[in-house]
């Protein structure tokens, strides 16, 4: 059991030797150093708080302790002036790692042991335990524990409605390049993957903000928003001293590539005329190229399509979510 003050834990030694390893680890990392108070300054509490690590089957591996401050008592003005903690985007983290693997260069992660929900790790590769526990309460939760089993994320048969009473509505309509996706406002549906030679490094769906009139005007929203994640990653790029001269976005569809190149385009772009100039003007640049790719080889169909089995084993290889046999 948690203990629930630190007077219950001081009367189990194990609870008793998590405290004094995080004292220990608090001294060696030098965290704290006396200083005097000043007259118009109060001190800060701290707080312990205990937590038990468990396997995939709820049993208790370790005992965790950690000492907390209590910020929520210091007030604003008085004790400081502002806040600010840096964390890293997560695709700046997966951009990373995958310059590191391109470079072949060895990364440490330092620190990990004092970080709460962290314990001591090992490389596990791609054997890492299943969280058949988390799994099996979830679907509990939300009355699927007696459902069958699918082979895909989503069915290739039905779609999601807001209606309950309604009709369902043949899939295989709008399948092609999720035009009008959404059967609630008709609004389609981006999908993004974006690599660093082998590396999937950003990926996504999101609904788009306008309703498009056409196949081609949903793909070149979605354009446009591939085009602004690309900008990031160069930029990102560039500061570790890669640069480059075009990058290419594959599209299935031509009509979209068309609409790109072409600035007498105006009547069919005039709704989203921005999002127009902005990927129009760094194609313009050569910054980016959009290449036509089949619909076969469109890797990010995985995040906007209900697909068939072989489609999306195929498409989750390409894109390197499991490694080939």
């Amino acid at each position: 059991m948690e203990p629930a003050n630190i007077k219950a834990a001081l009367t189990d030694a194990d609870w008793f030797n998590a405290m004094q390893e995080e004292l220990g680890q608090l001294e060696r990392n030098k965290v704290w150093h006396l200083e005097p108070r000043p007259k118009d300054r109060t001190v800060i509490g701290t707080r312990w708080v205990f937590r038990n690590k468990l396997d995939d089957g709820g049993n208790i591996v370790r005992n965790k302790a950690r000492l907390v401050v209590q910020g929520y008592n210091q007030q604003e003005g008085i004790d400081y002036d502002e806040t600010f903690a840096s964390v890293a985007r997560l695709e700046a983290i997966c951009l990373f790692i995958a310059f590191a693997v391109h470079r072949r260069i060895k990364l440490f992660q330092m620190d990990v042991k004092t970080a709460f929900l962290n314990g001591y790790l090992e490389e596990l590769g791609r054997n890492q335990d299943h969280q058949q526990k988390y799994l099996n309460e979830l679907m509990k939760r939300f009355g699927m524990d007696t459902s069958k089993p699918m082979s895909t994320p989503m069915a290739t048969t039905t779609k999601l409605s807001s209606d309950e009473n309604g009709k369902v509505i043949d899939a295989t309509i709008y399948r092609d390049a999720d035009y009008a996706g959404c059967l609630v406002d008709r609004k389609s549906n981006s999908g993004i993957a974006t690599f660093v030679g082998p590396c999937l490094v950003t990926w996504g769906s999101k609904k788009q903000n306008t309703v498009a009139l056409s196949t081609a005007e949903s793909e070149y929203v979605a354009a446009g928003l591939a085009c602004s994640q690309l900008l990031w990653l160069k930029q990102q790029l560039e500061d570790y001293g890669v640069s480059f001269s075009c990058i290419p976005i594959f599209f299935d569809n031509t009509s979209a590539i068309i609409i790109s190149k072409n600035p007498a385009q105006h009547s069919r772009t005039k709704h989203i005329e921005i999002r127009h100039h902005f990927l129009r003007d760094n194609v313009e640049k050569e910054i980016i190229r959009l290449e036509f790719c089949k619909t076969e080889n469109q890797w990010a169909d995985i995040f906007t399509k209900p697909l068939e089995r072989e489609s999306f084993e195929m498409l989750r290889l390409e894109i390197g979510l499991i490694g080939g046999t």
